[in-house]
């Protein structure tokens, strides 16, 4: 984890719940993934770079597409804090539930899983949803 913001977040409690993420998505938990905390610059620099859109957004996700091996991470995930913190405050919920929440997107949508079919997006959704609950009861 990499985070270029003065804010703290806490890397164990995203770390459980990648791995919980791996188990109930039934993937290997030997995978890594690197994690970058970042401001509305550099999220809408990579948006802008990567998906041809100028704006800020909360997560971005990357597959590491030159993974030789395991020991290398499937990929990373960018998370704008400041976004978070608002989505937070909109969702009436703590900024760590929105970290997870997003991380969390962010990790699915390395494993596979995508939102741009009505379809896609409920198994998506309905995989996130169940991931989180079970997470909040650990």
């Amino acid at each position: 984890m990499n985070n270029t913001t003065k804010t703290h977040v806490c890397r164990r409690s995203l770390e459980r719940l990648l791995n919980l993420a791996q188990k109930q998505a039934k993937k290997s938990s030997e995978e890594t993934v690197s994690l970058g905390i970042v401001g509305e610059t550099k999220i809408k620099q990579f948006n802008s770079i990567y998906r041809k859109k100028n704006q800020v957004t909360d997560v971005l996700s990357f597959e590491n597409d030159d993974r030789l091996s395991r020991e290398e991470p499937l990929g990373e995930i960018l998370v704008c804090l400041s976004v978070a913190k608002k989505q937070a405050k909109q969702m009436k919920h703590s900024l760590k539930k929105e970290m997870n929440r997003l991380v969390l997107h962010g990790f699915l949508h390395l494993i596979g899983y995508d939102h741009m079919k009505e379809k896609e997006a409920e198994k998506m959704e309905s995989l996130e949803t169940k991931i989180l609950n079970k997470y909040d009861q650990i």
